[in-house]
């Protein structure tokens, strides 16, 4: 009798630890399925991010490659005063790359050509110093005054290679007014002076003395 019972309490047992073990897997896939699930859910009107990595490309831009011959030109004052002798220089520079480094282009001719406001044109010619300056001395016009006046620049080497400067010199002459000068007003001086505390000295002779004779 009690051998019966006992094996009931065995196989009990047994079939309570299978229960929790079956309950256990079961919420361990539960939990496993709703935490997938919300993962997953996302804005369906946000796109996901992706990145992708290309290796052997340059993202980069790339460096310019040098030019054989470079130009320029600058006006040394860029306002000048305006006066009717009144004159601003002109610079212009042309180089050439030797081994990565500029080096000047000696000479080669070089021609400005200067546009007014009032619509005329006036050219210069120069020849370049051994390290490739050329130098224009431009006399101011009235019609320049407050106006814009540009110079352009074009080089030509002995080996008949050309450049022209990429952006034009520029100068606006200005309207200087004059500077009063300080003219020194000298003092009145009196005719004549008094010394104080001076004594008088009578001027003429003194009146005569009448005498009397006694018994008169």
């Amino acid at each position: 009798m009690f051998s019966r019972q006992g094996k009931t309490n065995t196989f009990l047992n047994f079939i309570i630890k299978c229960s929790a073990i079956s309950f256990l897997f079961l919420i361990s896939i539960l939990i496993v399925a709703c935490s997938a699930n919300g993962s997953s859910q996302v804005d369906p009107g946000t796109p996901i991010a992706t990145v992708t990595i290309k290796l052997g490309q340059d993202i980069g831009s790339p460096t310019p490659k040098q030019l054989p011959y470079y130009c320029g030109g600058w006006a040394t004052d860029t306002s000048p005063p305006f006066s009717s002798t009144s004159t601003v220089s002109v610079y212009g520079k042309f180089t050439q790359i030797v081994d990565g480094n500029p080096v000047g282009v000696g000479g080669a001719s070089a021609i400005a050509t200067v546009t007014w406001p009032d619509g005329t044109f006036d050219t210069q010619a120069a020849t370049t110093t051994s390290d490739g300056l050329a130098v224009f001395p431009v006399l101011i016009k009235a019609s320049a005054i407050n106006k814009l006046v540009t110079i352009n620049i074009q080089f030509t080497s002995t080996q008949n290679v050309q450049c022209t400067i990429p952006s034009a010199a520029y100068f606006t002459a200005i309207l200087v007014s004059p500077t009063p000068t300080n003219t020194a007003v000298p003092s009145p001086t009196p005719s004549g002076s008094s010394t104080p505390g001076g004594t008088v000295t009578p001027t003429g002779s003194p009146p005569p003395t009448a005498t009397q004779k006694p018994g008169h």
